[in-house]
């Protein structure tokens, strides 16, 4: 019978009203990795300069001279005592209990540690009566049930200054009850780390069972999301294996063409360019020969474990923010995987070239080609608002929008989007010619893209980059630009957002046909928003 048909099986004799999941939970999952990882991994000199030194130990009498000391600690501090009690004198019981003091010291570290290590259940057991925590060592089993007609709802709550889907806590909320006219505060009897729950196997089977047995019981959306599979290689996997991976990189200068990545998989063609946090490559894969882009990420060796995850989270947010996108106008992702403490995208590759360089080669564009692109560049910002968050790209500039050979445009670099219920503090990231003020304050909305796209507007029509901080009117410098569109780029460049389009929709049908088009006080319009401008750019300034 194929493995599959065997596996759903299995799945069809779990999910009925008498079976049960039990699955295997390890809160210290990254930690026993990293020494399993840490203590099977072979290394003629670390074993050669291990043995070396228990040799010496036991060959100068380590273990002889420890007791020695010990016992002429406990012998000398006997004799002192008679001795100073003989003189008169009161003996120093620190003397004597320096080195018990020590090792009772360390013990109790110890016990404490192995105690908090036991204390968390070792299974989750998920079944019609309810779920329970297990604890299953040795020949001793124990859990902990909350029924199901005792769990209000179940949700998804993240610690502070956490964005990474591992560290998110699943809680079970138990049924609240009023007593003596007055609620009683919220209580989660049962909380899960998503980390803990170590495969992408399990923890689909456990928002299954969930589904199953709980489906009366209210959930937070979010669940799918973090409970579902994302790739053959999980997010869970990738953390592992870049954080327990040895601090030693082979390759200390950029990858040189025809080197071969992910076990022969992808061979390097060359160089596309370099970035702040990589370089990116053009590749093809070995297979059938495609050519793809390959996004590195590099990722910091001789630093502080959580200065790794902070990098790691950059290339997993990216990688996470596209998976999700299906648009034939945003770049695709294909996979990704880390490799000698290097992270990489492998994205789809785009026959085109950027709108910069485009205007670089073949200089500023006519009003009917910029308007054309316009048009597809509200369709990119159509999409990526519709989204349940809406997406907000915060980069949305003539560099991250490619324009291939069969005249569509495309959007890349999704490295500092964001979705906008993010809990993630806001930082000013983007090009300053194309940030608007909120922006710069760390607080970007969807309207901020309306910013970077009329700032993009005025590059295309001038060939050079809008002043930052301005409502840009390009009709000022080039006067063949109708007046209807330079409003549109006043209006999308707005510094208030009250006067700036609420959503790209209403700045899409003003680019379309337009019959009798009034023009009322364009003068006084573009008065007001200049003196607004100024008193604006002022404030961001010092702001900043």
């Amino acid at each position: 019978m194929p493995e599959d048909q065997t596996q759903n099986q299995q799945e069809e004799n779990v999910f009925t009203p008498d079976g049960e999941l039990v699955i295997s939970y390890r809160p210290y999952a990254s930690m026993e990795k990293w020494i399993k990882y840490r203590f099977s991994a072979f290394s003629s000199v670390k074993a050669l300069f291990t043995i070396g030194l228990v040799m010496l130990f036991f060959g100068f009498g380590g273990p002889q001279l420890i007791l020695e000391q010990i016992t002429n600690i406990m012998n000398s501090g006997a004799s002192s005592s008679a001795i100073m009690a003989g003189a008169g004198q009161t003996p120093n019981p620190t003397d004597s209990f320096i080195l018990p003091g020590l090792f009772l010291t360390f013990l109790g570290i110890y016990l404490i540690a192995l105690a908090r290590y036991l204390s968390h259940p070792t299974h989750i057991s998920v079944s019609k009566a309810g779920i329970c925590m297990e604890w299953h060592r040795w020949n001793y089993s124990n859990g902990l049930m909350m029924p199901w007609s005792k769990v209000e709802r179940v949700d998804l709550a993240w610690p502070p200054d956490k964005t990474s889907p591992q560290d998110s806590i699943i809680r079970f909320k138990e049924l609240s009850t009023a007593i003596n006219g007055s609620n009683q505060p919220e209580s989660y009897p049962i909380k899960l780390k998503l980390g803990s729950i170590a495969t992408s196997e399990d923890r689909h089977k456990m928002l299954k069972a969930i589904e199953y047995w709980g489906a009366d019981v209210p959930r937070d959306p979010q669940l799918i999301d973090v409970l579902t599979p994302a790739q053959d290689d999980s997010y869970t996997e990738l953390w592992l294996q870049a954080l327990s991976a040895p601090p030693k990189r082979e390759r200390l200068t950029p990858i040189s063409e025809g080197a071969l990545l992910l076990d022969g998989k992808y061979s390097v063609v060359g160089q596309l360019g370099v970035g702040g946090q990589g370089t990116a490559y053009l590749a093809r894969r070995v297979s059938d020969n495609a050519e793809v882009v390959l996004k590195e990420f590099i990722l910091p060796v001789y630093v502080d474990v959580n200065v790794r995850r902070q990098a790691l989270e950059s290339m997993q947010h990216e990688a996470a923010m596209l998976k999700r996108l299906d648009s034939p106008q945003v770049v695709k992702l294909i996979e990704f995987f880390v490799e000698d403490h290097r992270g990489y995208l492998v994205l789809e590759r785009i026959d085109g070239l950027s709108l910069r360089r485009i205007v670089e080669q073949e200089g500023r564009m006519s009003e009917e080609r910029v308007r054309d692109l316009a048009a597809q560049m509200c369709s990119i910002l159509q999409y990526l608002h519709s989204l349940s968050p809406p997406v907000v790209h915060r980069d949305f500039t003539p560099d991250n929008l490619i324009l291939n050979k069969d005249g569509i445009l495309k959007l890349v670099d999704f490295n500092v989007a964001q979705q906008t219920e993010s809990t993630a503090t806001g930082t000013v990231v983007g090009k300053h010619a194309y940030l608007p003020p909120e922006q710069f304050r760390g607080r970007p909305t969807p309207q901020s893209d309306i910013y970077a796209m009329g700032a993009t507007l005025v590059y295309l029509l001038l060939g050079e980059d809008p002043e930052p901080i301005t409502c840009s009117h390009p009709i000022n410098v080039r006067d063949d630009v109708s007046p209807e569109l330079d409003q549109i780029i006043a209006r999308a460049t707005a510094l208030d957002t009250a006067k700036r389009y609420a959503i790209i929709e209403d700045l899409d049908k003003d680019l379309g046909p337009k019959d009798d088009k009034q023009q009322n006080n364009n003068q006084d319009a573009q008065d007001e928003e200049s003196g607004h401008t100024i008193k604006l750019r002022e404030s961001i300034r010092s702001e900043v």
